[in-house]
């Protein structure tokens, strides 16, 4: 299995309108009926150990799906995360609207 995950950093002011983005906008274009993505999960870092200064200014998310296989997990960033960045650029600004994302691969213990 594979997660894709894309990290979200969000300044504090903008946290609600954040989440209240993804929940409206985000979520129902990432995650539908026609997408292969699967168990949508959205954390948000609570802490790192040893930084007593993060989250200072701003907060970060993590927002994860999971695929069977790597192909099906490219082609959904292609034809649906991509879109969706870009509107959340448009939203947030392009000085503000920072993220990356990573595809995990599962292994077993």
């Amino acid at each position: 299995m594979y997660i894709y995950n894309v990290t979200f950093l969000v300044e504090h002011l903008e946290k609600e309108g954040f989440l209240q983005w993804m929940r409206t906008e985000g979520l129902p274009a990432l995650v539908n009926a026609e997408s292969p993505a699967r168990e949508p999960r959205l954390t948000m870092v609570a802490e790192v150990p040893g930084d007593p200064s993060f989250g200072a200014d701003a907060c970060s998310f993590a927002f994860q799906v999971e695929f069977p296989d790597l192909l099906q997990a490219r082609q959904w960033a292609e034809d649906y995360l991509q879109p969706v960045l870009g509107k959340y650029t448009l939203r947030f600004g392009a000085e503000k609207a920072l993220c990356f994302a990573t595809i995990l691969e599962e292994v077993n213990l």
